[in-house]
């Protein structure tokens, strides 16, 4: 894997993580709600969610690879145009607030990180469409141990400052004020990122 194509990819899963939904919503609510390390303790465990996820789209593209050339060129396209989709729709998406249910009062962070993620199933379509333009044939262990650890890391990383950040200076109304801004500028990011995929497809 090349750095620019590693930087592409750094840069999906930077806007991936940062876009707003129930998990950033589940770790505000633990981290004001009762502390930061419970925040913490939720991101690391959706971190872990992310990498499982992250493992299972692997092994399956691979597999997929290794048997059938036209499916896994059919998912790259599909991926792609999942990518486009999900840009436009956070351009015209304006549902407002970060939601997530009081009944989930459960004070085990870590597991409430972790099923928020895995009960996603959105989340290992993303990585199929991400990953399906991200490996080839010949990717060696090291490339797939890169593309699983990338976007774990990126995830727990930003999970943890959120809580921290929301933690010193209680900017819960930030993140709300500011969601459709942030769905607008990672739906453009997206789409251009989505349209230089699909370019370099059928250039090939």
């Amino acid at each position: 894997m090349s750095i620019t194509f590693w930087l592409q990819f750094v840069l999906v899963c930077i806007i991936g993580a940062m876009s707003p939904g129930p998990s950033v919503a589940l770790i505000i609510r633990n981290s004001v709600r009762f502390s930061r390390a419970a925040g913490v303790l939720t991101a690391i465990g959706h971190a872990c969610g992310i990498g499982i996820y992250a493992s299972l789209a692997i092994i399956g593209l691979h597999f997929i690879l290794t048997t059938n050339l036209f499916i896994f060129n059919a998912i790259q396209i599909i991926g792609s145009i999942f990518l486009l989709g999900l840009g436009i729709m956070f351009l015209i998406d304006r549902s407002t607030g970060l939601q997530i249910e009081e009944t989930q009062k459960n004070h085990n962070s870590f597991f409430q990180g972790l099923i928020i993620a895995i009960i996603n199933p959105k989340i290992l379509i993303w990585f199929t469409a991400i990953f399906s333009n991200f490996i080839t044939i010949n990717s060696s262990t090291i490339t797939n141990f890169i593309l699983i650890i990338t976007p774990t890391m990126i995830d727990g990383i930003w999970y943890v400052i959120v809580a921290i950040i929301v933690t010193s200076y209680g900017l819960k109304e930030f993140f709300q004020e500011k969601k459709i801004a942030i769905q607008k500028i990672s739906g453009s990011l997206l789409i251009i990122i989505s349209l230089s995929l699909l370019i370099n497809l059928f250039n090939q």
